[in-house]
């Protein structure tokens, strides 16, 4: 306890042992202390330590307030501008964040065509970005590069923050299946499905911004047209979701981030939770599937890990929380209205 101090920051591990009887570790994150408790009775002393993730130091929850302006200029390289920000000093001489970032290669060389028929770099900033406010943090500026980049940000297992490319994460039928669960097997303990289908949309229309005061606006527009949808516009017609995106300047943009939005609006979404004997290498956005030997042809269900909760240090059961991803439809690019 007395070697635990603001801004350390704890690696969690769990592991097994192999039957050489090499221990084996698997990195679940790099956490930070919040509010630690100390508890003192007539023969013991024990310490609670609620671990925060890495964030928490970028969003003003335990660090992460900016002193003053913080701007990123049109035309600056986005992928520098995370990097510089997380190599900035607290004051005490060590970086915001000592790992280095992970980025995809997915906007490497790519170009966005815009309104005016120019191309410009999909890494450079559309525009300049000032945070001014009295309260902003690292973690908003973060975010709105994030934005301009139609992406995913966040930290791994092994504490990197990572920038991935939200189009990447279109479909899921490409993904590992991590585990493959059946009432047949001892590791499955049961499953909840709840159906939510008050949340169903199945064409999607993202309005950007206009460059410049006389400008077009760009925009993109996504159905679900897939005959194989049993949410598809020919059978339920259109359920309309209109998002207003003011960091997007180009119709590719828009189309990619409305096609985004239609895979996780068009589902009849099935929210799951699976309770197993505990399972290890498991790891979010990725797939398990359950054979439902109670249907007919003890059909194979594909369901999208988001999270999940174990007893660590004990041999009782475990969570798994996921979403179906058995309808999820092909995309079909269509006219925005005007």
């Amino acid at each position: 306890m007395n070697k635990i101090w603001f801004g350390q920051q704890i690696r969690l591990m769990e592991g097994l042992i192999l039957p050489d009887g090499t221990d084996y570790y698997l990195p679940q994150g790099v956490f930070y202390v919040k509010d630690p408790e100390e508890t003192f009775e007539p023969g013991r002393k024990t310490a609670r330590y609620n671990l925060a993730d890495k964030w928490s130091s970028l969003d003003g929850t335990l660090f992460g307030n900016l002193e003053g302006i913080y701007q990123i200029n049109r035309g600056e390289n986005l992928f520098t501008a995370i990097a510089t920000l997380l190599r900035k000093d607290r004051g005490n001489g060590q970086p915001v964040d000592g790992l280095p970032p992970v980025f995809t290669t997915y906007y490497n060389n790519r170009t966005v065509t815009l309104p005016d028929g120019t191309s410009a770099s999909w890494l450079a900033a559309p525009y300049t970005y000032r945070c001014d406010s009295e309260n902003g943090t690292y973690a908003e500026v973060l975010l709105e590069v994030n934005k301009m980049l139609a992406g995913w940000m966040g930290y791994d297992q092994a504490g990197h923050l990572r920038v991935d490319a939200a189009y990447e994460d279109i479909l899921d039928m490409d993904k590992p299946v991590q585990y493959r669960l059946s009432p047949e097997r001892t590791t499955f303990l049961g499953a909840t499905y709840t159906v939510k289908n008050t949340e169903v949309f199945n064409d999607i229309i993202v309005r950007g911004t206009a460059i410049n005061e006389n400008g077009p606006i760009p925009k993109g527009r996504a159905i679900n047209a897939d005959p194989r949808s049993d949410t598809n516009v020919n059978i339920l017609g259109y359920r309309t979701k209109r998002l207003s995106e003011t960091a997007y300047y180009a119709d590719s943009q828009c189309q990619e981030l409305a096609e985004f939005h239609l895979k996780r609006n068009t589902v009849l979404q099935k929210s799951v939770t699976v309770r197993t004997c505990q399972l290890f290498h498991l790891a979010e956005n990725n797939l398990i599937t359950i054979r439902r030997t109670d249907k007919p042809g003890s059909p194979v269900e594909r369901h999208l890990l988001t999270g999940f909760s174990r007893p660590i240090g004990q041999t009782g059961a475990m969570q798994l929380n996921c979403t179906s991803v058995n309808d999820f439809p092909l995309a079909t690019a269509a006219p925005a209205p005007g």
